[in-house]
């Protein structure tokens, strides 16, 4: 009896120490935990009960399109990859993850995640708070412990009322890059769906119909000589996904929007890409159809055409037909007149050795003959480091409402600049006024600027990657442009 009771005290000391042990330690969490927290950790508003139903905060959070990613089992234990991604996801932050996504992680077994995750691990380890800790090995799929867990979401929590993100690239010797992003999304997506490159108005009517038929209210439109259709706001991303595979089954290109207002108009989302240009090493040049000056082309094929390494939309521009229009304002091209000015509206004048006006288009402007190149657009920003007080009688609409936005400048340093703002998207920028704009640039050194054809427009690609997000999810054609060349 003794020995039985001996063995009876052992097992249950080894059975108390157990499970001393088991409540220190950090368990792994599933796919359904983690999502829950997150939503919470966002702030984002939800009431609801905790169950796998169409009730609960996970399905709010698939539903809605705060993550995107279809994440199968929610019961299964969560990764480090996954947790990566739809934090990344979570905070709006997935333009600028594809943006990194050729750029060095510092883990040595990044090569197990796709590009998508590496642009996510960029952002997560160098946006403040950082989100993971850079280390020598990411782990990425190993199962996500219920410590590692907290920590992440306390700086998701953290991020979603003070986030800011600054990276720094040099693609090419006297290029730099500078990337900002400040603030999160504090709405709930929805989304608009298009399909474009429908050819006849026919095809798209019948497509409209097929659509309807399978549940969904559909417009009809037209651009650029081809025809698509556009949903109305879709509440729910599963809608998305299936207008995807409808659209990929019949070979058409798609776009997908998000289309929402943040709640909170003291924390929105703001995105901006500042580029310096070295004037020893590159010129800046006009960009307009070889082919006519009468075409409107894509940026990226403006780019092709000239060979630049960089380029920006430039000034405004009329639409006469599909792909047909001109240029309005000031435009000449190295000491060739395409177009005549506009009395009352800034320009930007310089020749080969970078001496530059920054100037309201008038009669007495007699330096502008000694000038190869001049484009319009208007207003200006910035003379001499201080807002410029000229008025230029552009509307209201234009100057006081936030906008995407592309300028054109120089800093301290007689350096050529262009910033793009982006806007138009509540998950990823809200744009900017004009005011706003003349801020962003003062900040940089920038003292002369001018500010350039924007919304739908705005558009800038460095060494052939486009670095914003085009409000209307693809390139708008233009009539011309800044470009980058080589000295």
């Amino acid at each position: 009896m003794k020995d039985k009771g001996k063995f009876f005290r052992r097992t249950l000391v080894l059975a108390i120490l157990l499970c001393v042990l088991r409540v220190g330690t950090a368990y792994s969490v599933t796919k359904a935990e983690f999502l829950g927290s997150l939503l919470k950790a966002r702030g984002i508003d939800w009431s609801g009960t905790y169950e796998y139903d169409n009730s609960s905060p996970v399905a709010f959070t698939l539903r809605t399109g705060i993550v995107t990613d279809q994440v199968g089992d929610l019961k299964k234990n969560v990764t480090r990859r996954e947790a990566l991604r739809w934090c990344i996801q979570s905070l709006g932050l997935s333009f600028e993850a594809g943006i990194f996504s050729d750029y060095p992680t510092g883990f040595e077994d990044d090569s197990k995640l796709n590009s998508f995750e590496r642009g996510c691990l960029v952002v997560a380890t160098n946006m403040n708070p950082a989100i993971f800790t850079k280390a020598k090995s990411f782990n990425g799929q190993n199962a996500l412990s219920s410590k590692e867990a907290q920590i992440i979401l306390d700086r998701v929590r953290d991020a979603s009322r003070n986030l800011t993100f600054d990276m720094v690239r040099n693609p090419l010797e006297g290029l730099r890059v500078f990337v900002h992003r400040e603030g999160v999304f504090t709405g709930v997506p929805a989304w608009r769906f298009y399909a474009d490159g429908i050819k006849t108005r026919p095809a798209a009517d019948t497509f409209k119909k097929f659509l309807k038929d399978e549940g969904f209210e559909v417009s009809v439109f037209s651009s650029e000589g081809v025809y698509g259709v556009r949903t109305q706001k879709l509440e729910s991303y599963h809608d998305v996904r299936k207008l995807m595979s409808i659209a990929k089954s019949r070979g058409l290109t798609f776009r997908i929007l998000p289309s929402m207002s943040n709640t909170n108009t003291q924390i929105v989302p703001k995105f901006w890409v500042t580029l310096v240009i070295d004037p020893s090493h590159w010129r800046i040049y006009p960009l307009i159809s070889k082919n006519s000056t009468k075409d409107l082309l894509k940026l990226s094929e403006l780019s092709r055409q000239y060979g630049a390494r960089a380029s920006i939309n430039a000034g405004f521009f009329a639409v006469t037909s599909p792909g047909r229009g001109y240029p309005i304002g000031a435009l000449k091209i190295n000491g060739k007149s395409i177009s005549e000015p506009h009395d009352g509206r800034g320009c930007l004048a310089w020749n080969d050795d970078d001496e530059a006006i920054f100037q309201v288009a008038s009669e007495e402007v007699e330096e502008w003959d000694d000038m190869t190149n001049i484009i319009q657009a208007g207003p200006l920003l910035l003379d001499e480091g201080v807002a410029s007080s000229v008025p230029e009688d552009f509307q209201s609409s234009l100057t006081s409402v936030r906008h995407p936005r592309s300028a054109v400048g120089l800093n301290t340093g007689g350096e050529w600049v262009f910033v793009l703002v982006d806007g138009r998207n509540g998950m990823h920028a809200s744009g900017a006024t004009i005011s706003e704009l003349t801020n962003i640039l003062r900040a940089q050194g920038i003292v002369y600027a001018l500010n350039l054809d924007g919304g739908g427009s705005s558009e800038i690609i460095i060494n052939g990657k486009v670095y914003n997000s085009p409000s209307e999810g693809r390139e708008r054609r233009i009539s011309y442009a800044l470009g980058v060349l080589p000295r």
